[in-house]
């Protein structure tokens, strides 16, 4: 029976001296519960306050890359029992937004902050300024070049540059012309992955496969699309296209699309989204290296509470790459990696 079920029953058959008494001990019964429900709730937010605070900042948030990134530091926080937040710049060319949100952080008092670089150099005086406050800094996806860094997560970006150069003089038959869109010009992603490339072509197509040009979109697909269609009235012997990333790789698609130049032009595009994977299915992106931007997320943040823990970690974890492509789109593990969130509802 509740408390007010039981107070009317009683009231029912009470004297009136016994109904004053009645009343001021339910007046008190009720104060009592409001004040354990008060105290139930301060020591929940205690309790959540207790918990590790693990801050992740990622290059930007309007890619389903970094999405996916959140949900696996999510996760892994969930996981863990512990406190996770993320946030990032609303675009790849911020490097200030991001120090400044490195710095908030900070002094919020995270306990480790997981951090995917927008610049090599220009993040290491903050990276400093918190591994001196006691608090470890993961990267992921890039890296920066001070020693400070506990450890450094994401794929082995020259090794899947490589990759993508052997795919495209496939496609090619060992000869052609190439242009190439990068995301972030300074970004170690963007260097890495472009190095990989270049290096391949030159050991192994040297003569054969000629690199026409390199620009930079910062990671911005309208601006990919102008470059990609600057790149084919500069270059009308144009044969492929190499993107660094969904921005660029997607752009360059709607630009060939626009010209109709599909199963002329050739692309190799870097990660994966909707519309990638619908250019893919066209036929317009001829293959795009994948990465494992859930595994980057949940593993960087199950790393740093190691970290806290007292624990080693490796300095360098390889998430890995798949190179995706027409014969094995459908595949189950491969729709697994394109969709680690699940398919969204049409």
């Amino acid at each position: 029976m509740s408390p007010i079920g039981a107070k009317r029953r009683l009231m029912t058959c009470a004297s009136s001296s016994e109904l004053h008494i009645i009343k001021k001990l339910f007046t008190a019964f009720a104060v009592i519960c409001m004040m354990l429900m008060v105290g139930c709730g301060q020591a929940e937010e205690q309790n959540d306050d207790d918990k590790p605070y693990i801050a992740v900042i990622c290059k930007g948030a309007q890619h389903e890359f970094w999405k996916t990134v959140e949900q696996g530091a999510m996760d892994a926080g969930e996981e863990m029992d512990i406190r996770v937040t993320f946030e990032a710049p609303e675009d790849e060319s911020q490097i200030d937004v991001q120090i400044e949100m490195m710095k908030k952080v900070i002094e919020e008092g995270a306990d480790a902050i997981v951090l995917a670089p927008l610049d090599t150099e220009r993040l290491n005086g903050v990276v400093e300024e918190a591994v001196s406050r006691g608090i470890p800094v993961l990267t992921l996806d890039s890296d920066i070049t001070t020693s400070a860094r506990v450890a450094t997560i994401g794929t082995s970006n020259e090794s899947a540059g490589a990759i993508a150069a052997r795919n495209a003089a496939d496609l090619m038959g060992g000869r052609g012309k190439v242009a190439i869109i990068v995301h972030v010009q300074d970004a170690q992603t963007a260097i890495e992955r472009t190095k990989g490339f270049v290096d391949e072509i030159d050991s192994k197509y040297k003569g054969k496969i000629k690199i026409m040009d390199t620009t930079s979109c910062n990671g911005d697909p309208e601006i990919a699309k102008e470059q990609a269609l600057d790149f084919l009235d500069k270059y009308p012997d144009l044969d492929c296209f190499y993107g660094t990333n969904e921005g660029a790789a997607v752009g360059i698609a709607a630009a060939v699309k626009e010209r109709n130049l599909q199963g002329k032009i050739l692309i190799i595009g870097f990660d994966s989204s909707d519309d990638e994977i619908a250019y893919l299915s066209e036929g317009i992106i001829n293959g795009m290296m994948v990465q494992n931007p859930y595994n980057m997320g949940y593993l960087g943040v199950r790393n740093l509470k190691k970290v806290l823990d007292g624990k080693t970690i490796e300095q360098k974890i390889d998430t890995g790459v798949t190179y995706v492509n027409g014969d094995n789109l459908y595949d189950e593990d491969t729709q697994w990696l394109l969709y680690p969130l699940g398919k969204k509802s049409k």
